[in-house]
């Protein structure tokens, strides 16, 4: 954005002494920052809450303490801890009863003494100690002869399959799930149905090797006969971990956590009762459900208010240090740094009408304000903005909330972020749906998380707030340039518009000054854009450059189509008159209210340069009579000299185009020469000295000149039945060196003759 020219005030010109203008300057801000700070306590006041006082256990209270809500008293962690364990632990575990676990094991049996009798027989001991040592038998040389002997395997095969048979029709557990056992009872699920048997009634795998062992004396004998039942028994309970796990959590969770419910008005403790455990869990469950319902405890106004200034106070202060630093025009400039005020008050007194709907707190108009600075400063000031504001937002009672912080927070910075597109009219809508897919996704993902929010309620109170905000923003505009003094983009776009009524006369009245200026606008804009500096200020300025014109359109020569009236005229009126231009061009415009951004390029095209061509023929006449030669003075634009980047573009691409029309051949060396003339001539006389164009600027400048020149005035072919229309002298369209270097800059690069006698400085 570009300030009007005028002179600051005493608050917003940079101080030039501590005392009193720095204390005046800065301190006029501090108090603007302090009146903000106190207007967010006063429209936003901290509750008073509810007063609890501190207790310890063995202690005396020394007042009633009343409920005012409704609360459960938690149990104390240990001793919910305990209670969660026990009904785990009561809880009767699942087995699941497998049928054909007993055949199984027979089968298994069977096998195993059928390959340990077909060993026997075909190699003897070390056949049954390769069957053993394959089933993972760990035997001695005596129980391998046990097995060697027919008739006391035959035995042994015999009482292993008996034990099976008699002892498994009950279950039979492992050793490991039987160990694991806490109760009496187990919950055996059979053929579809589930029962509740005595833990007696089934055999664990140790109590069924002791019960086919009873009666056997120890010995060699009965040691292999374990082994083998251990190695070929499978249990036919087995546990159901899944069903117990879950019998166990819903016990767990079914463990009541709180040990007490307290009614609103019922006393928690009373006057001169002694405090315990009980009490002080009480007292630590209503504090957590009064804060829980955002209120707040032992604390009063005065403090609460107070915490509360200083809060606003320290967000305020970082953006105002960031805009001390980054953005010191800004800073400087009261009016600018009133305006940003005044944008967060009406944010947030159009927060006191959310509160009062009690509709969701994502309607608050942060688009509003991300809008409006960004038109005003630009995408990035917005976003610091926005993220001061969100903070603002969030420390204030009615908005305590990190999910609003984040949903404004994203809806105020996809604004900021694109409000640059916000060219035309039309764009709104694309704006607005960006902004509000932004909003839509911050709330579906906290909503995926769990928030207690619904998210079409909310989503559609954040976009009415994106198109209200909007709108309204783009409807302050205008209040806003007038308050700060600027002239934003979207109104530059405005009068950059050829069909403006006075660009609509200069197009009837003085043609060809029309003419130049739409080609002079197209190479200012070009040249801008190749240095990063303002593109549509340059346009619009060099649209309005030369308006002053159409006061006397036949005295400049590209609206003259027959004589010349200069030629009847004495230099120094001639020179009036073109210097008059420039001021009737000031007259004019702001007869139509045009902004001061633009009247700059109508002051600053021509700087204070001399009007060379009637200077110089006026020193001829004067020394032809013998005369005093003419003051300088009388042939000089008013000025100043450019003092921005855009109106010293302005000021070279009106000079150039001007020359480069009367070249009759514009090769790119003469092109090339003509572009360092003129640019060369202008830094010689001093009218880039106010201007913050560098020499890279200047370099790149030329370069963008030229490649825009060779485009727009390249060589043509000459046909036959017009050679004689189109030849020229070309002694006469020659550019001399020798006049390039001794005429002031306003007459280097031109033809000689008529193309001089416009006499306005191109």
């Amino acid at each position: 954005m570009r300030r009007r020219s005028r002179k600051p005030g005493l608050l917003s010109r940079v101080p030039e002494k501590p005392w009193p203008d720095g204390l005046i300057h800065h301190g006029a801000r501090w108090l603007l920052l302090l009146a903000s700070a106190s207007g967010l306590v006063v429209m936003y006041p901290t509750d008073p809450g509810v007063g609890i006082g501190r207790h310890r256990a063995g202690t005396v209270a020394a007042r009633d303490i009343i409920a005012e809500v409704d609360f459960q008293v938690p149990k104390d962690s240990a001793e919910l801890r305990r209670e969660r364990e026990e009904a785990e632990a009561a809880v009767i575990p699942t087995f699941t009863f497998q049928d054909n676990a007993r055949d199984s094991s027979l089968s298994a049996l069977a096998g195993f003494f059928a390959r340990v009798d077909s060993a026997g027989t075909s190699d003897g001991v070390a056949g049954i100690s390769a069957v053993l040592a394959e089933s993972s038998i760990d035997a001695p040389a005596e129980q391998i002869q046990i097995l060697a002997d027919r008739g006391r395997m035959t035995t042994l095969r015999n009482q292993a399959l008996s034990a099976v048979r008699e002892l498994t029709p009950d279950g039979v557990m492992s050793p490991n799930a039987a160990y694991a056992l806490a109760t009496d009872s187990i919950r055996v699920v059979r053929g579809g149905s589930a029962s509740v048997v005595a833990r007696s009634s089934v055999l664990s795998g140790r109590e069924f090797y002791d019960r086919a062992l009873a009666g056997r004396e120890p010995g060699a004998e009965s040691g292999l006969l374990r082994q083998i039942l251990a190695r070929y028994l499978s249990p036919s309970l087995v546990p159901d971990t899944r069903r117990t796990e879950r019998d166990r959590s819903l016990a767990r969770n079914a463990v009541p956590i709180v040990e007490a419910r307290v009614l609103d008005g019922e006393a928690i403790v009373r006057a001169n009762q002694q405090v315990g455990e009980a009490e002080l869990r009480k007292l630590d469950a209503y504090r957590d459900r009064l804060r829980a319902e955002e209120i707040s405890v032992d604390s009063s106004n005065v403090v609460g208010n107070l915490g509360g200034f200083v809060l606003n106070t320290l967000l305020l202060a970082v953006f105002g240090v960031l805009l001390f630093f980054f953005r010191p025009e800004i800073y400087s400039s009261f009016r600018a740094v009133a305006a940003i005020a005044g944008i967060f008050a009406i944010y947030f007194v159009s927060g006191l009408l959310v509160t009062g709907l009690d509709v969701p707190a994502a309607a608050m108009p942060i688009v509003f304000v991300a809008v409006s600075i960004s038109i005003l400063w630009g995408g990035r000031l917005a976003l610091l903005a926005t993220l001061v504001l969100c903070s603002l937002t969030v420390v204030q009672e009615p908005f305590e909330a990190v999910q609003l912080f984040v949903i404004l927070l994203a809806g105020g910075s996809a604004a900021a972020l694109s409000v640059r597109t916000l060219r035309r009219l039309a764009q709104t809508w694309v704006f607005i749906a960006v902004t509000a897919g932004a909003f839509a996704l911050v709330i579906l993902g906290f909503l995926l998380r769990g928030a207690d929010f619904t998210f079409l309620p909310t989503l559609a109170w954040a976009l009415g707030s994106t198109i209200a905000g909007t709108f309204m923003a783009i409807g302050f505009v205008p209040v806003f340039e007038w308050v700060t003094g600027l002239t934003t983009e979207q109104t530059l776009i405005g009068w950059a518009d050829a069909n403006r009524p006075l660009l609509r006369r200069m197009a009837v009245e003085a043609p060809g000054t029309f003419a130049h200026t739409m080609q002079a606008a197209n190479l200012a804009e070009a040249g801008a854009g190749a240095i990063g500096a303002n593109a549509l200020l340059c346009r619009a300025g060099v649209y309005y450059h030369d308006v002053g014109k159409i006061e006397r359109p036949g005295y400049f020569i590209e609206n003259q189509q027959g004589g010349n009236p200069h030629d009847r005229l004495d230099p120094r009126e001639s020179a009036a008159v073109v210097r008059g231009h420039v001021t009737d061009g000031v007259r004019l415009a702001r007869r139509e209210r045009v902004p001061e951004v633009l009247l700059d390029f109508i002051r600053e095209h021509h700087g204070d340069q001399t009007i060379g061509f009637f200077l110089r023929r006026a020193r001829e006449q004067a020394k032809a009579q013998g005369l005093e030669p003419p003051d300088a003075a009388d042939f000089r634009y008013p000025g100043p000299r450019p003092r921005s980047r855009e109106t010293a573009i302005a000021m070279l691409a009106d000079s150039t185009e001007s020359a480069a029309r009367v070249l009759a051949d514009p090769t790119e060396e003469r092109l090339e020469v003509l572009i360092d003339g003129i640019f060369e001539g202008k830094a010689r006389q001093g009218q880039l000295d106010d201007c913050a164009l560098t020499f890279k600027d200047v370099t790149v400048l030329k370069r963008r000149f030229l490649r825009f020149l060779l485009g727009s005035y390249h060589r043509r072919i000459s046909y036959p039945e017009t050679r004689r229309i189109t030849a020229g002298d070309a002694d006469d369209r020659k550019l001399g060196a020798d006049d390039r270097r001794s005429d002031p800059p306003d007459a280097q690069a031109r033809v000689p003759d008529d193309a001089a006698q416009q006499g306005d400085g191109r």
